[in-house]
C-alpha cells in the first residue's frame, strides 16, 4: 500500500481485515492521510445523521464522514502498513470533525479536494 504526504489512501479492505466489526457498525469507507504534525483517519458510516440535540440517529438515506486527527509521535513521521494498523487497533470511535450527506462520492470528492486519492475505489465495489 502507498502513502504520500498530504494526500489520503483509501484503506477500506485493510480496515475491514484488521478490525472486522467496522462492518457490524455500518462503517463503509476507510481512508488515512499523513500531514506535518498529525495522521488523519477517516470513517465513512452509512445510514445515520448527526442531530446536534440528539447525537446520531438513524437515517438510512445518508452518510456521515467521520474525521480523526491522530497526533503523530514526532513531526513528519512517516506513514507505514504498522502505524496503520496500530491506529485501526487503537481507534475507539472519536472523531475531531464530520461532513454528512446523501452521495457518498460526493463526500469522498470532499475529502479529496481535487488532489486525488490513492487506491481509491468506486462505490459499487465496496458497497
Amino acid at each position: 500500500m502507498n502513502f504520500e504526504f498530504a494526500k489520503y489512501t483509501e484503506i477500506t479492505d485493510y480496515a475491514f481485515k484488521v478490525n472486522p466489526s467496522y462492518k457490524n457498525d455500518k462503517y463503509v469507507r476507510f481512508f488515512i492521510c499523513q500531514d506535518v504534525w498529525d495522521f488523519w483517519f477517516v470513517r465513512i458510516l452509512k445510514g445515520y445523521e448527526n442531530d446536534e440535540e440528539e447525537g446520531y440517529i438513524e437515517n438510512p438515506e445518508n452518510y456521515i464522514l467521520e474525521r480523526n486527527k491522530i497526533e503523530m509521535d514526532r513531526k513528519g513521521q512517516k506513514l507505514t502498513l504498522s502505524k496503520v494498523k496500530q491506529i485501526i487497533e487503537e481507534d475507539d470511535g472519536s472523531n475531531w470533525d464530520l461532513q454528512q450527506g446523501y452521495d457518498i462520492e460526493e463526500l469522498v470528492d470532499m475529502l479529496d479536494e481535487g488532489f486525488g486519492i490513492i487506491n481509491r475505489q468506486d462505490a459499487q465495489s465496496v458497497s
